[in-house]
């Protein structure tokens, strides 16, 4: 009787070994929920749209892009972190979502760190400070005098937490009293600012830049320490009177947690083909983007360090979590 039921144990643990790697041979094999939880347009879109092409490509299935926006991205990102963990729903995750989120908000739904499986790195960017055509000041240290002489009148918009934080940041150096105005979205910001309902908003280079060479609104400077390449005529915030600034935003892709060690790595070696592409590449660079590889291991340890960086950003700048 022993010998029959050590017999049944070892054929049992040798089926479910070698079902193992079956079952990673089959993934994918249905379509893939790439979430971006920022609306169409927003740089968080653009950087998905291209990668869920190029990862479509090598996994051969389709991968759908799904905007899910709302609550500065807390709604589409908690919708992954509560999916069943079979690598079938992906999100596109950054600074606000990922790291800044944890410290600006008391009741954030879902940790970062926790409830998110790290996948890889994606890119980075710097924001660009831009401004109604009405507002005063042709540089940020003018802009900053105009603060101190007019303490409250300025008006700022955001679409997300690491925007918020931007501005917050920027504040804060110029000794300044912003009224800090939430948006749906960067673009949404970005068009109340052409319109002149709001005056200032940090915002992706591509759409900025566009509505600057069209004259719709007034550029201050790149958030990065060195002018960017893709604007080498736009000075930095440090250059324009904000001595120190240096900030970037960036973004990974991210499932949710418990996904299956197989899964995670047949993920991250489609990642790290799609960001080899140099047509990926060039369709970033057009938009301020810049690639960024890590491993699985190396982003969750990178996000670990941001959710300590941001922390500390945000109590400096004495946001109030909400």
């Amino acid at each position: 009787m022993h010998r029959t039921a050590t017999s049944i144990a070892l054929a049992l643990g040798l089926g479910l070994t070698a079902a193992a790697p079956s079952l990673a041979a089959a993934y994918p094999d249905h379509p893939i929920r790439m979430v971006v939880p920022f609306p169409p347009g927003s740089i968080t879109d653009v950087v998905a749209r291209s990668l869920g092409k190029h990862m479509a490509a090598d996994l051969g299935q389709p991968v759908v892009v799904e905007n899910k926006p709302g609550a500065n991205g807390i709604i589409g990102t908690h919708d992954v972190a509560r999916s069943k963990p079979d690598g079938y729903t992906l999100v596109v995750v950054g600074v606000s979502t990922a790291a800044s989120g944890v410290s600006l908000f008391k009741d954030l739904p879902y940790n970062p760190a926790k409830d998110l499986a790290p996948i890889g790195a994606v890119a980075e960017t710097p924001y660009l400070l831009v401004g109604s055509p009405k507002v005063a000041g042709a540089n940020v240290g003018e802009l900053f005098a105009y603060g101190r002489q007019h303490p409250g009148k300025l008006t700022y918009a955001y679409g997300s937490g690491s925007a918020q934080v931007f501005g917050a940041k920027l504040a804060a150096m110029g000794d300044i009293n912003v009224t800090a105005v939430p948006y749906r979205g960067g673009p949404q910001a970005l068009t109340d600012v052409i319109g002149g309902t709001v005056d200032l908003t940090f915002t992706d280079l591509a759409n900025g830049l566009q509505q600057a060479r069209a004259g719709k609104v007034k550029t201050y400077g790149v958030s990065t320490p060195e002018r960017f390449a893709l604007a080498p005529d736009i000075p930095t915030l440090n250059e324009s009177g904000a001595p120190g600034f240096n900030l970037t935003v960036w973004f990974g892709l991210m499932g949710p947690a418990g996904l299956p060690q197989p899964v995670v790595d047949r993920l991250a070696k489609s990642l790290d083909l799609a960001l080899a592409d140099r047509e990926l590449q060039e369709t970033y660079a057009r938009q301020g983007l810049t690639v960024k590889t890590q491993s699985p291991a190396e982003f969750g340890a990178f996000i670990d360090a941001e959710i300590g960086k941001w922390a500390a950003i945000v109590k400096e700048t004495g946001i109030a979590p909400q």
